[in-house]
């Protein structure tokens, strides 16, 4: 999770930011707003933008809004590599630690309260309204199971739920966090470095081998191409991002450097695109590692304030709809399918609805954020970012340091 919103809002004189760099982290709100709206804008023209599209014709193929919504699914590899430096930064900043094995139990615990009490909702809701099975069936029980176990990200036909595609991230979410706490073992054992390179050839090779073995309907293996196994990587690079910005907080030479990666992050990205529509096999299924790359040295450039990016993703919109990204995220599809099913709305229909269902999709998803999120916290203001006396500082920092320790899970394509 992202540290308390109160600390997000300090005034730029407080001794609290000098030392967790607040300000920062609000960029990276920001950023997590950018991406849910990248992929909320992916699934509403999907069917205008795909390969075989619902309604031929209707949407310019090669116009502006095309291309920016077919890629909108990299929003996901956005927030992989985000979840990566918000649930290592307490660990690297040393407000947190996991050195043994009995470490384990008490981070899971943490772990489990945050994602799995919203996700258990949504899931229940997703078999009541949109289960492709009669309840009862086997495939209902399959399906179910799958989903509250999140075993359906290891198997190719159910990757993507039938009842709700998009929460596949989140299984893969879950299962990084199982994996976090050896990764904090093998880091204090090998170093960052390695486990970053280790993890890209590991990676690749599941991505490469997946797109080698043929599913029927599918095409590709799933599990191996966006799964747990070929996306881990993506959340170590945000882990390596945090080593180099809290590294650069005692170095002006540092972060004036890093501030330099925001033009040739951004052209990697643009690259990465390119190569995964007109690249050769061999690197166009490997264009999210460099995509991910490209990301990961923007996110470090604006960290260190480069051109003020910074500001730019503080803006208090953005930085609320980024702190209601999982609601947001668990909620749009459930909803997008009840106001504008994919499979029947025309271009026409999509953009007459889209203003409602955002407004719908807000409304719930902050409801969901306050009362399921987070349920305990009695400051509802803080929550939404609408404090921002000196008073609070101080309790902003202290609470720092207990609360919001791990990140929100990520959206999906």
């Amino acid at each position: 999770m992202l540290r308390s919103p109160i600390l997000l809002l300090q005034s730029p004189g407080s001794a609290a930011i000098a030392e967790s760099g607040a300000q920062k982290i609000g960029a990276v709100n920001g950023l997590r707003g950018l991406a849910i709206m990248m992929v909320i804008v992916f699934h509403l023209f999907v069917p205008f933008t795909s390969s075989t599209p619902s309604f031929p014709g209707e949407l310019d193929p090669n116009g502006l809004l095309a291309v920016i919504a077919k890629h909108g699914f990299l929003g996901v590899n956005i927030f992989f590599v985000l979840s990566g430096f918000v649930l290592y930064l307490p660990y690297r900043t040393k407000k947190r630690a996991i050195n043994r094995l009995a470490d384990f139990p008490d981070f899971y615990w943490h772990r489990a309260a945050r994602l799995l009490p919203l996700y258990y909702i949504v899931v229940l809701v997703t078999v009541a309204l949109h289960a492709k099975s009669p309840a009862g069936s086997h495939g209902w029980y399959m399906e179910l199971g799958g989903l509250l176990s999140t075993l359906f990200i290891f198997v190719p036909h159910g990757f993507m739920p039938p009842s709700n595609p998009v929460l596949w991230s989140v299984g893969v979410e879950i299962w990084f966090s199982l994996l976090f706490p050896l990764l904090i073992l093998l880091i204090a054992r090998w170093s960052l470095e390695r486990l970053v390179l280790l993890s890209v050839v590991v990676c690749s090779a599941f991505v490469v081998v997946g797109n080698l073995i043929a599913v029927d309907r599918i095409g590709i293996f799933r599990p191996f191409v966006g799964g747990i196994f070929g996306s881990c990587y993506q959340f170590i690079f945000g882990m390596l991002v945090c080593d180099l910005y809290v590294k650069s907080r005692d170095s002006a030479s540092l972060r004036q450097f890093y501030s330099h990666g925001l033009l040739p992050g951004g052209l990697l990205m643009i690259a990465a695109i390119f190569l995964k529509d007109h690249g050769p096999w061999a690197v166009s299924i490997l264009y999210t590692t460099i995509f991910c790359a490209g990301f990961s040295v923007v996110l470090l450039a604006v960290l260190c304030g480069a051109w003020s990016a910074n500001r730019v993703f503080e803006a208090w919109a953005i930085q609320v709809v980024g702190c209601m990204c999982y609601s947001i995220y668990a909620w749009h599809s459930i909803i997008m399918v009840e106001m504008i099913p994919p499979d029947t709305s025309s271009l026409k229909d999509t953009l007459r609805l889209s203003l409602p269902y955002l407004a719908i999709v807000i409304a719930l998803s902050a409801l969901s954020y306050r009362y399921i999120e987070f349920g305990h916290r009695r400051d509802w203001r803080a929550l939404f970012l609408l404090r921002n006396s000196k008073s609070n500082e101080l309790t902003g920092a202290r609470r720092s340091s207990r609360d919001h320790a791990e990140s929100k899970p990520v959206a999906s394509s």
